[in-house]
Protein backbone atom coordinates (compact mmCIF):
# COMPACT_ATOMS: atom_id res chain seq x y z
CA UNK A 1 0.00 0.00 0.00
CA UNK A 2 2.80 2.42 0.91
CA UNK A 3 6.49 2.62 1.74
CA UNK A 4 9.10 4.92 3.23
CA UNK A 5 12.85 4.47 3.64
CA UNK A 6 12.25 2.61 6.92
CA UNK A 7 8.79 1.01 6.66
CA UNK A 8 6.28 -0.62 4.35
CA UNK A 9 2.51 -1.03 4.70
CA UNK A 10 1.10 -4.27 3.28
CA UNK A 11 -2.62 -4.32 2.49
CA UNK A 12 -4.87 -7.23 3.33
CA UNK A 13 -7.32 -8.15 0.56
CA UNK A 14 -10.99 -7.40 1.23
CA UNK A 15 -10.34 -5.21 4.27
CA UNK A 16 -8.76 -1.90 5.24
CA UNK A 17 -6.41 -3.69 7.68
CA UNK A 18 -2.70 -3.56 7.00
CA UNK A 19 0.50 -5.09 8.29
CA UNK A 20 3.36 -2.63 8.76
CA UNK A 21 6.97 -3.78 8.78
CA UNK A 22 9.54 -1.29 10.01
CA UNK A 23 13.20 -1.09 10.93
CA UNK A 24 13.01 2.06 13.09
CA UNK A 25 12.75 0.25 16.44
CA UNK A 26 13.55 -3.17 17.81
CA UNK A 27 10.80 -5.58 18.79
CA UNK A 28 7.19 -5.92 17.82
CA UNK A 29 4.27 -3.70 18.63
CA UNK A 30 0.56 -4.06 18.13
CA UNK A 31 -1.17 -1.03 16.63
CA UNK A 32 -4.95 -0.90 16.58
CA UNK A 33 -6.79 1.67 14.55
CA UNK A 34 -9.50 3.52 16.45
CA UNK A 35 -11.88 6.32 15.53
CA UNK A 36 -10.24 8.69 18.04
CA UNK A 37 -7.10 7.97 20.07
CA UNK A 38 -8.08 10.64 22.58
CA UNK A 39 -11.54 9.09 23.14
CA UNK A 40 -10.09 5.57 23.29
CA UNK A 41 -7.98 6.57 26.30
CA UNK A 42 -11.12 7.06 28.36
CA UNK A 43 -12.51 3.67 27.33
CA UNK A 44 -9.24 1.93 28.22
CA UNK A 45 -9.06 3.65 31.61
CA UNK A 46 -12.73 2.91 32.37
CA UNK A 47 -12.06 -0.76 31.61
CA UNK A 48 -9.18 -0.88 34.11
CA UNK A 49 -6.30 -0.22 31.70
CA UNK A 50 -3.73 2.52 31.93
CA UNK A 51 -2.00 5.05 29.73
CA UNK A 52 1.71 4.38 29.22
CA UNK A 53 2.38 7.28 26.82
CA UNK A 54 -0.23 10.06 26.64
CA UNK A 55 -1.82 10.93 23.28
CA UNK A 56 0.63 12.36 20.73
CA UNK A 57 0.52 13.57 17.14
CA UNK A 58 1.50 11.21 14.30
CA UNK A 59 1.65 11.84 10.56
CA UNK A 60 -1.92 10.64 9.90
CA UNK A 61 -3.57 11.68 13.17
CA UNK A 62 -3.03 10.81 16.84
CA UNK A 63 -1.59 7.90 18.78
CA UNK A 64 -1.47 6.71 22.39
CA UNK A 65 0.30 3.81 24.11
CA UNK A 66 -1.85 1.91 26.61
CA UNK A 67 -1.89 -1.30 28.64
CA UNK A 68 -5.01 -3.37 29.14
CA UNK A 69 -5.90 -4.62 32.66
CA UNK A 70 -3.66 -7.69 32.09
CA UNK A 71 -0.58 -5.67 31.14
CA UNK A 72 -0.72 -6.14 27.36
CA UNK A 73 0.74 -3.06 25.71
CA UNK A 74 -0.89 -1.62 22.56
CA UNK A 75 -0.59 1.47 20.43
CA UNK A 76 -3.94 2.97 19.45
CA UNK A 77 -3.86 5.18 16.37
CA UNK A 78 -6.41 7.20 14.46
CA UNK A 79 -6.30 8.75 11.01
CA UNK A 80 -8.02 12.03 11.81
CA UNK A 81 -5.54 13.93 9.57
CA UNK A 82 -6.15 11.65 6.58
CA UNK A 83 -4.56 8.70 4.81
CA UNK A 84 -1.03 8.44 3.48
CA UNK A 85 -0.75 9.58 -0.13
CA UNK A 86 1.77 7.85 -2.39
CA UNK A 87 3.46 8.33 -5.74
CA UNK A 88 3.36 5.81 -8.60
CA UNK A 89 6.07 3.68 -6.89
CA UNK A 90 4.18 3.57 -3.57
CA UNK A 91 6.46 5.98 -1.71
CA UNK A 92 4.69 8.24 0.78
CA UNK A 93 4.41 11.80 -0.48
CA UNK A 94 2.12 13.25 2.18
CA UNK A 95 -1.22 12.97 3.92
CA UNK A 96 -4.56 13.79 2.42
Amino acid sequence: MWRTDTAVGLGMSGTDAEIVLHVEREGQETNLKVESADAAVLRIQNAGGKVVVPPFDIQIGRGVVVEDPWGNRMVLIDSTKGRLQTDERGYVTGVG
